[in-house]
Parts: C-alpha cells; structure tokens; sequence
C-alpha cells in the first residue's frame, strides 16, 4: 500500500528526486529530458534524509506529472480500440 506523502514534502523534493532518480526518461509531447544518476531510492533517501517509501511515493507522483493530459487519453484511446479488435476476431 502507498505511503502518503504530504503536498508540503512532495513539494519540496520532488525536483531532487527527479534529478536524482535512475532513468534517462523522455516523454512524448512534453520536452522534458532527464540525465541518470543512477542512484536507487534507497541511495537518494540516504542522500536526502528520508524513509525510501517517501522517496518511492514521490518519484512515482513526479513522473505522472510529466506526462501530458492528452497522453493519458491516447493511451486510453488505443487500448480501447485494441481491446474492440480483439473481441471483434472471436
């Protein structure tokens, strides 16, 4: 089960987490590109003074921010339209 995590520390290092986690990562439609560090969570949670699943739990929120809305519904869309092609050969 997730931890929660308050917006006033999800804000404060969710940025640094970011820049700490361990995954070059483009997302389609946005122009953000990371460089890896490659430090697990449990080494920025060293680095940063805080329990691994706060630093789990505020990656995983930070990365779906990245992604733009419109992604989220052409997912959505194409799944949808998979799924009907699938039940459509049965």
């Amino acid at each position: 089960m997730p931890k929660y995590v308050s917006p006033e520390l999800y804000n404060k290092y969710k940025n640094k987490i970011l820049e700490m986690s361990p995954a070059i990562q483009y997302y389609e439609g946005t122009k953000v590109r990371r460089e890896s560090s490659s430090l697990t969570d449990q080494e920025i949670a060293d680095r940063l003074g805080l329990d691994v699943e706060d630093v789990t739990e505020i990656r995983c929120i930070a990365e779906l921010e990245l992604l733009p809305a419109d992604a989220w519904v052409q997912s959505a869309n194409w799944k949808r339209e998979k799924t009907r092609k699938a039940f459509g050969r049965r």
